[in-house]
This record gives C-alpha cells, structure tokens and sequence, in this order.
C-alpha cells in the first residue's frame, strides 16, 4: 500500500512550493503563512505511517497486545487533534489575509477622510475671510447710509423756502431731491444683496461645520476600527503561534509512538519453510511493460524517510510491496492462478483510506497477493483466476497522490482482514510481507 507512485513527482511539487513559499517571506504575515504552510505539509506523511503500524498488535498476547493498542489508541487521539490544529491553522491564516486587506481599506479610509477633513477646513477658512471683508463693506456701507440719510434728514428739515432763500432755482431744488431719493433707493439695494450674500455664507458655514463634524466622526470611527483590527491580528499572531507549538508537540509524540508499534511489528517475521523458494518469473508481472515507481523494503531516500515507518535505525522507511506505475484504466493482472479471498474498498463517510478498492490472491502455495488502489475490480470473493487473467483496472482510490498499483506479497498464515482502530467500518488487508522482487523476473 505504500505510495511510490506518484509521490516523487508530489514532492518535487512540495519543494517547488516551499521555494516559492520562501521567496515571499518579506513581511511578517508572510512568514506566518509559510508556517502554516510548512504544518499542513506536515500532515501529508503522518497517516501513511499507521496502517502497518497498528497490525502489529495482531500478533501479540496478553499484556503486550494490550499496551500496543493503548499506544494505537493514543497515536489516533494525537493524530485527531493534529488534525485539528492543521484546520485551525489554515483558518487563522486565511483570516489574517483577510484581515490584512481590511485594513488596508481602513487605512486608506483614513487617509481620504483626513484629505477631505483639511479641504473642508480649507473652504470653512476661506469662507470666513470672505465673510469679514463682507462684513467690512456692509459696515462702509452703512455710514454712507447715515450720512446720505443725515443729509435726507437735513434738506428735508430746510425745505424748499430755505433754498428759494439761499437763491437757488426749482430746478436745481427738485435734481438735489432726486440725487437723495435715488441714493437711498440704491443704497437699499446694495445693502439687501450684501445681507443676502452675507446669510448664504453663514449658511455655507453651518453646512461646512456640519461635514466638518461628520468628518471628523468618521475619522474618529475608522481609527477605532483600525486599532480593533491591530488587536484582532496580534490575538490571531498569538494562536497561530500556540497552533504551531502544538502541532511540534504532538507530531513528536505520535512519531514515538508509531516508532514503537514498528519496533513490535518488526519482530515477526514470515515463515519462509511454508512458501516457496525464490524464483524469477515464479510470477506474472501484474501490468504490462512494467514500470516500478517504488521499491520494496526499507529505503533510505528522503521520501521513504519521511512517509514510511522508519527501519535501520531511522535512516530509511518501510515500503511493504512494489508501486508500478501507468496510466489510469490499465488493466491489472494476476500474477498466478488461484482464488479471491478477500475484496475490499476502503471508503467510509465520503473519505478514501489505505488501499482504497483492493483484491487479495490466495495462490494456494502459502502465498497470497494484493493489488490496491484499483480503479475498478473485474473478480469478486470467491472466483477462481487463472494466470494473466485481468482483475481490475489501474487508479488512485484510497491514500494515493497519483495513478498506479500497489503490489504486495503476503504469508498467507499472516494474512487476514482486520477492522480499522482508526476509522469504524473500515477493513484492511494485514499480514507480514515478503519482497515480490522474489518472485518476479
């Protein structure tokens, strides 16, 4: 079941976007987005690690058997809140993303309203200067009110005898009478239209004063928000780091956990005395023009390392069969004649797991062969195969980055199909392994 297929090419793309990831760490919501990054990326290899994990307990008794599903147990309780801590952390970042351009707009708010604010107070200013030059010609113009009117005043006072007196003629009488009447009307309307000009500016004003007030409300409003938004992004800053702390915290402890349930399972080993001797081309290829993606056993590239159980001492991981890799829908063979005794799809609640759609082979020489990650299956449990027969179709169904088949050799004593501790319902093929590199040519 060990994904080989596929995985190389995945994690040339795990490192291109890791390059990429470091390229934009220029700002400190950049690095918290790496991080992030860098936590789910973690999960990519822990649940391949726990499926040959947790068989090992089939094969204790007693307090043993107990103590290695304790230690399941816990691994599954770990990996739940790995789980977990995963989403939060990829909430709490796209959040802080959110919230970066929120602010932004905040600040840019901010910025237009002050803009806005200094021309408003611009324009109050300038209309208040208009208004006292205003002012200052209104008052002008009242004094030369008064003393056209004290003027009026007097020649209306003297009369017309007076000025027969005084030797002036009718004429020059009645033009002076005019002169005073055609001042005073004048004047009048000078003075109405500098009240009136003077009462639509105090009106401009209390308008200008009014969006001057709202200005400034708004303003007032905007750096409240921005300072509750600096407040939410450091509380976020704060969980994401905690998220972080935790997923450190409980990786560790499940990769000592798993460690131990490998080093239990290691200890069994198959009866080589019940199947037959090595043997090149004792089997059938399962796909025609063979192409192995992943090998057998323990692998010390850094993929292996990371993905599979650790064996020699952590310096490489366990891969329990061959991956062969081929187009989706190719047809899957099998290696040698006899009989379906289990068949299975690792679905349950909408999620692939494992092998995904799967056949066990038993060949009846102690013997039994698997095929996962089977796109479709052509036999059932209990049909009779011949060998060369077609029994599927190649796919990725299950835990599976890419198309290909998972071929494993099993000891047929060892061979059964347990129930998952990790997933209710769900069964999976189990048993202690040989290499099919054995068998094949």
């Amino acid at each position: 079941m060990r994904l080989g297929a596929g995985a190389r090419r995945n994690l040339k793309k795990n490192r291109s976007s890791l390059k990429f990831a470091l390229k934009m760490i220029k700002t400190k919501n950049n690095k918290l987005l790496f991080i992030v990054a860098l936590i789910i990326g973690m999960g990519f290899f822990i649940f391949q690690k726990q499926v040959l994990a947790d068989d090992a307990c089939e094969f204790l008794t007693g307090t043993e058997k107990k103590d290695c599903e304790s230690k399941v147990d816990k691994a599954e309780t770990y990996k739940k809140i790995i789980n977990i801590k995963e989403k939060q952390g990829t909430l709490l970042s796209t959040q802080l993303y959110q919230l970066d351009i929120k602010q932004e707009k905040t600040q840019q708010d901010i910025r237009s309203t002050s803009e806005k604010l200094n021309e408003l107070t611009k324009q109050v200013g300038s209309l208040k200067e208009k208004i006292k030059e205003n002012e200052k010609q209104i008052e002008f113009q009242k004094k030369m009110l008064r003393v056209l009117m004290q003027n009026y005043y007097e020649y209306d006072r003297q009369g017309i005898l007076n000025i027969v007196l005084l030797e002036k003629n009718l004429s020059e009488t009645l033009r002076g009478s005019d002169y005073i009447q055609q001042s005073g009307i004048k004047v009048n309307q000078l003075l109405a239209e500098i009240k009136k000009i003077k009462k639509e500016m105090e009106e401009q004003i209390i308008q200008l004063e009014d969006k001057k007030n709202e200005s400034e409300e708004l303003k007032e409003t905007l750096e409240d928000k921005n300072l509750a938004l600096q407040k939410t992004e450091i509380q976020k800053e704060i969980l994401l780091g905690q998220t972080q702390q935790d997923k450190a915290k409980y990786s560790q402890l499940l990769a000592i956990i798993e460690d131990e349930i490998y080093n239990l399972e290691s200890t069994k080993s198959v009866d080589y005395s019940n199947i037959p001797a090595a043997k090149g081309g004792y089997f059938n290829y399962p796909v025609s023009s063979p192409i192995i993606t992943q090998n057998y056993g323990c692998l010390h590239d850094s993929f292996a390392r990371k993905s599979y159980p650790r064996c020699d001492g952590g310096k490489g991981g366990f891969h329990n069969g061959l991956d062969f890799g081929k187009n989706s829908g190719s047809n899957i063979f099998s290696v040698r004649s006899g009989k379906v005794i289990a068949s299975g799809t690792c679905y349950i609640n909408g999620k692939w797991y494992a092998y995904g759609r799967w056949l066990a082979i038993d060949h009846n020489d102690g013997l039994v062969t698997l095929y996962g990650h089977l796109s479709s299956k052509s036999v059932s449990k209990g049909n009779n195969v011949k060998a060369g027969q077609k029994i599927g179709t190649m796919g990725t169904t299950g835990y599976s980055t890419g198309t290909h088949l998972h071929f494993s050799v099993f000891d047929k004593k060892s061979f059964e199909t347990v129930e998952s501790k990790y997933v209710s319902g769900l069964m999976i093929p189990t048993g202690a392994s040989v290499s099919p590199k054995r068998y094949l040519k």
